[in-house]
C-alpha cells in the first residue's frame, strides 16, 4: 500500500473541484435555458448532461485514488460548503460578485441556480465529513502498516528483555 497524501489530495481536490464547478454552473445553465424556451430536443440537452455526468465520474474517480482520495473528498467538501455557505449567508451584491468567479470565461453566462438553491452546502458537508473522516482513517492504517516495533520516524526500540519482537516482558529474577 502506497503511503497516503492527503495533503496533496487536498489541493487536487480544490482544483478540481473549483473545474468542476465552473463548468457544472455552465452545463446546468445551458440545459436550463433549452428547458424553459421548450427547445429540449434530445440533441441540444444531451451533450450538456454527458458533460454533467463527465464532471462527476472524473472527481469520482479522483476520490476513489487510495493515495490522494481522502484529500480529494475534504478539498471538495470544504469549497463546496464554503462557497454554498457564502453564496446564502452574504449580502446580495456581494453574493452576486462571488458568483462571478465561477463564470464559464469567454459566457454571458454566470451563477447558475446550483449556486444560489444550497445545493452546494447540501452535498459540501457530507463530503467535508466523509473525507475527514477517511483522512483519519487512512493516517491510522498507514501508522499500523509501518512494521511492528517501529515509531512512526522509524526508530527501532531496543529490546530490554531480549528474545523476539513482540515478546512478553518478564521481570528479572
Amino acid at each position: 500500500m502506497a503511503k497516503p497524501l492527503p495533503a496533496l489530495g487536498l489541493v487536487i481536490g480544490v482544483i478540481a473541484t473549483y473545474a468542476a464547478m465552473v463548468c457544472a454552473s455552465y452545463a446546468t445553465m445551458r440545459v436550463t435555458m433549452r428547458i424553459q424556451v421548450y427547445d429540449a430536443a434530445v440533441g441540444k440537452v444531451l451533450p450538456w448532461v454527458l458533460a454533467l455526468a463527465a464532471i462527476a465520474l472524473v472527481l469520482g474517480v479522483l476520490m476513489m485514488v487510495p493515495v490522494i482520495g481522502s484529500g480529494v473528498t475534504t478539498g471538495a467538501g470544504l469549497l463546496l460548503t464554503v462557497v454554498g455557505l457564502a453564496i446564502v449567508l452574504l449580502p446580495v451584491r456581494q453574493a452576486f460578485d462571488l458568483s462571478k468567479l465561477f463564470q464559464f470565461p469567454g459566457t454571458k453566462y454566470f451563477g447558475s441556480y446550483l449556486l444560489f438553491d444550497g445545493s452546494f452546502i447540501v452535498f459540501g458537508i457530507p463530503l467535508l465529513l466523509i473525507g475527514i473522516r477517511r483522512w483519519a482513517v487512512d493516517a491510522k492504517l498507514a501508522k499500523l502498516t509501518q512494521g511492528p516495533g517501529q515509531l512512526q520516524d522509524g526508530y527501532q526500540q531496543p529490546q530490554q528483555w531480549g528474545g523476539y519482537p513482540g515478546q512478553q516482558q518478564q521481570p528479572p529474577r
